[in-house]
């Protein structure tokens, strides 16, 4: 068995060891009607820029690569049916870290009955490059950005913010503490602990039975509220007052609105619902839209940043 072989029979063992369903040994690709599928997204993880091995084990950068996927098919409102991820292994990784780095999808995956449909594996002279293709099914009208209209609810399918308090003391411990990371986490006082947990294990799923059900427009919140409010507000051609923001930060995480704001990787949804319709259960009012345009709290706009991959190319 070659190398390749091996890598392969390894990340097969890890998904099969959850229970997860693995492509078919016999065969190079689906028949896309087979999963019923009305909904596909991808998103690419590259080691250095969306994960520090130094910073915490490989296993939650598998977890954090699927959840943002998740994320992009529950802001549609779609069933996640399946993924296929593709790997650039460098020299530095071992068979045992591609294990554990598959560990922490095949875990999140097994939670909701995700199968991994199939990859591919190739090698790389730089850092580790992993692309996920995750596709889903809705059985209705599928939410996209452009349904707000003004006199409408802003909602959140939780608060925001703890992820990147997280960030910072998982910063923080690399730089200053001698502690293996297991006794450190155990260390940590309950609001420490929920602020790494989220930004280590994040869950994009919600507690509403359909998003549908409360929402005409949504998107998730990868790049913090404010700059992926200002992505719905620009689809939706209307404004948006951030009027009930500071009921929408994790407090209890030890963030501030600055986080909730700026910091991203939440992968909560905002979503836009109906005036007379009853409270989404387990959400959050953010606000309201308005007419207008662009991003508004007290008055003042808000300015359109957070994350960027890019920022640099900006002129």
């Amino acid at each position: 068995m070659g190398g390749e072989e091996q890598l392969i029979a390894r990340i097969r063992a890890v998904f099969a060891a959850h229970g997860v369903q693995g492509e078919a040994a016999d065969g190079d690709a689906w028949r896309i009607d087979a999963l019923l599928a009305t909904h596909l997204t991808t998103d690419v993880v590259v080691e250095g820029v969306d994960f520090d091995r130094a910073l915490y084990p490989l296993r939650f950068a598998g977890h954090r690569a699927l959840a943002q996927n998740l994320s992009d098919l529950y802001a549609c409102d779609a069933e996640p049916v399946g993924f296929v991820w593709s790997l650039a292994i460098p020299p530095s990784f071992s068979i045992d870290d591609v294990a554990e780095f598959s560990e922490g999808a095949a875990a999140l995956a097994a939670g909701i009955g995700c199968p991994l449909l199939g990859g591919d594996l190739s090698s790389t002279s730089g850092p580790l490059v992993c692309s996920i293709t995750a596709v889903g099914r809705t059985p209705a009208v599928p939410l996209r950005r452009s349904g707000a209209r003004v006199g409408q609810h802003l909602w959140l399918t939780r608060k925001l913010g703890a992820s990147a308090v997280g960030l910072r003391l998982l910063r923080s411990r690399a730089s200053s503490s001698s502690l293996s990371f297991a006794a450190w986490r155990q260390g940590l006082e309950a609001s420490q602990a929920r602020a790494v947990r989220a930004h280590l294990e994040p869950a994009p799923f919600h507690g509403l039975e359909s998003l549908a059900d409360h929402a005409v427009a949504a998107i998730d919140i990868s790049d913090g509220l404010a700059r992926d409010s200002w992505r719905l507000a620009r689809s939706s051609k209307v404004a948006l007052d951030l009027c009930f923001l500071a009921g929408a930060v994790d407090v209890d995480a030890g963030a501030v609105v600055d986080d909730a704001l700026y910091g991203g990787e939440d992968w909560a949804l905002l979503f836009c619902g109906p005036d007379g319709l009853p409270d989404p259960p387990g959400c959050v009012r953010v606000g309201r839209v308005v007419a207008g345009e662009g991003v508004w709290r007290d008055g003042a706009l808000v300015p359109d940043r957070g994350y960027d991959h890019f920022i640099a190319w900006r002129r």
